[in-house]
Formats: C-alpha cells, sequence, structure tokens
C-alpha cells in the first residue's frame, strides 16, 4: 500500500511539474528551428552557400521538381534573371538532401531564408540563418525589440552562423486597430520600409 502511495505522489509530482513548463513563443520556435536546421546540415548549407557565392547572383529560390528562379539586387530590390542558370547549386542542394531552398546574398555573407512572423510589439520579423560576419549587429534581446521600431539583431549558432532578424513596425496593423499596434503608433512609432 505505501508503494502505491508513494508511485501515486510521484505521478503528481510529475505531472505538477509538467504543467508548469511554458510552451515556447513563436519567436523561440523559429530560433530553435533556425539552430536545429544548422546543427543537422551544416555541411550541406555551407556548400550550398559556397556554390552561390562563386557566381554573379544574388538570390536563388529552389524547390525540388522546379526551376531554379536567379535574382540581381537592383535599384529596384531584387529582380529574377530571366534564363539563369545555376547548375552547381542545385547539385549541392541534391547532394546534402536540400529539398528546397531560398538564400540571398547580404553584407559579406548568405542568409537562408526561414520564416516570419509577428511579434509582441507589433513588428514584423523576418528570421535568416546567417554566414557570415555581422560586426555592427547588437545581440537580439527583448529590449532590442521593444525600443526600437524597426532593426536587426543577431544570435550567435557557432562560429560561421548566426540567428539573423530583422524587424518592422506592422503600421497596416495599426490602421486596422489592434491596440499594441495603436498604442505604438501614438508613441511615433513608424515602419522602416519605403
Amino acid at each position: 500500500m505505501l508503494k502505491w502511495l508513494m508511485a501515486g505522489v510521484s505521478a503528481v509530482v510529475l505531472l505538477t511539474g509538467c504543467s508548469e513548463v511554458q510552451p515556447l513563443s513563436e519567436a523561440e520556435q523559429v530560433e530553435r528551428i533556425i539552430q536545429q536546421e544548422i546543427a543537422r546540415n551544416e555541411r550541406g548549407l555551407n556548400a550550398l552557400t559556397d556554390a552561390a557565392e562563386v557566381t554573379a547572383y544574388d538570390g536563388f529560390a529552389w524547390r525540388r521538381g522546379e526551376r531554379i528562379q536567379v535574382r540581381n539586387h537592383t535599384d529596384n530590390g531584387m529582380q529574377l534573371v530571366e534564363d539563369a542558370e545555376a547548375p552547381n547549386i542545385i547539385a549541392a542542394a541534391v547532394d546534402h538532401n536540400i529539398p528546397s531552398f531560398s538564400i540571398v546574398r547580404y553584407a559579406d555573407g548568405w542568409l537562408v531564408v526561414f520564416r516570419n512572423y509577428l511579434n509582441d510589439h507589433c513588428q514584423a520579423v523576418y528570421a535568416y540563418a546567417y554566414r557570415g560576419d555581422l560586426e555592427d549587429t547588437p545581440l537580439c534581446a527583448e529590449d532590442v525589440f521593444a525600443e526600437n521600431a524597426n532593426g536587426q539583431c543577431q544570435s550567435p549558432i557557432n562560429t560561421e552562423w548566426v540567428v539573423f532578424k530583422e524587424w518592422f513596425f506592422a503600421e497596416a496593423l495599426a490602421d486596422q486597430g489592434n491596440p499594441v499596434c495603436v498604442e505604438k503608433a501614438a508613441q511615433g512609432w513608424q515602419t522602416g520600409r519605403e
């Protein structure tokens, strides 16, 4: 009887402990996904960005079974390059079991596009894995988002890769009456995008 009672107490303690675990926020989930993807296939992502680096192009998007989209930076943003080929990049993706990707040249490195989300400060956040050096980009912390309507930050993954986030105040949501966004707009926040 005492064994059963002790087993029941242990089960209650375990269940109580589990109920206190807080689920990850969307921002934490996105960051974890990026970190896990780098840990899972860093060699493949390195091969992909190495193959992209030796081209004259600035962006690539591909999904297995589809034609690759190649882009270059222009004064009007990223422009599709008609009839461009990038067989070495596709070969690197296939060799390393990467079924789809979107990468963009940025600063002195390459962004691997992952996800965007809306945070609690009414900001549209774009999250990437970045291979390269971002010396002047601050480390990500809650106060960096809370104090800046628009900005960039990074969280190191390893010596070559970081999680890079870029965000913009979601003015359109203020216009739609979102209370958090209306409050931020009243404080003078505006989007940094043209």
